[in-house]
């Protein structure tokens, strides 16, 4: 039983990504996905409470290696810099950008999704992993006490989110917005104790 569920799960989210890709995100609806993938809508609301739940899985298979990544960060706390180990997770993430920038317009666009509440309580997912992080660098001292990690993480995540946001500046157009080190630089001023 619990095989078959994982294949229609999997079938599910096979079958998201295809008609994303197809259609986008504002067109893709529970009841196509379920069609396509030759189940009632029924069984979606079964194995996703939602559909952006559904689009968020679909991200985040999609883009395994950075979620791999990203789970390891909080380990990274106390080794190379606060500054490194963040422009190397910001990067990391910026990679999402494609997928996940589409899907934040869906969700102010598309009424079904706009209905979606954050979960309460702790970031789930990559925001999640980088609040852990701030929270071990906070306590070997590496980031100021007073500041909340869920907070850091969203300030972080809004900035790279920012970033992606402006049109890509053509080759031979000296760039204006800052690199992602210089972005964590800015940031890091606010986070780090003054001695650091």
């Amino acid at each position: 039983m619990a095989t078959r569920g994982t294949a229609t799960r999997t079938k599910l989210v096979d079958t998201a990504i295809r008609l994303v890709g197809e259609l986008g995100y504002a067109k893709t609806t529970t009841r196509a996905i379920a069609q396509a993938a030759g189940v009632a809508e029924g069984t979606l609301y079964r194995h996703f409470p939602d559909k952006a739940t559904l689009f968020v899985e679909a991200i985040m298979r999609q883009n395994q290696h950075v979620v791999d990544w990203i789970d390891g960060l909080p380990a990274r706390a106390g080794t190379a810099t606060v500054a490194a180990n963040l422009t190397d997770c910001l990067t990391q993430l910026a990679g999402l950008r494609a997928d996940i920038l589409p899907l934040e317009l869906a969700l102010l666009t598309d009424p079904e999704l706009a209905r979606v509440a954050p979960p309460a309580g702790a970031l789930p997912g990559p925001p999640g992993r980088l609040a852990e992080y701030l929270r071990a660098e906070q306590e070997l001292g590496r980031l100021r006490p007073d500041v909340d990690p869920e907070h850091g993480a969203v300030v972080l995540l809004s900035m790279l989110f920012g970033m992606a946001m402006s049109p890509p500046l053509p080759p031979d157009v000296p760039a204006t917005l800052p690199s992602m080190a210089e972005a964590v630089d800015m940031v890091l001023r606010g986070l780090q104790p003054p001695d650091a």
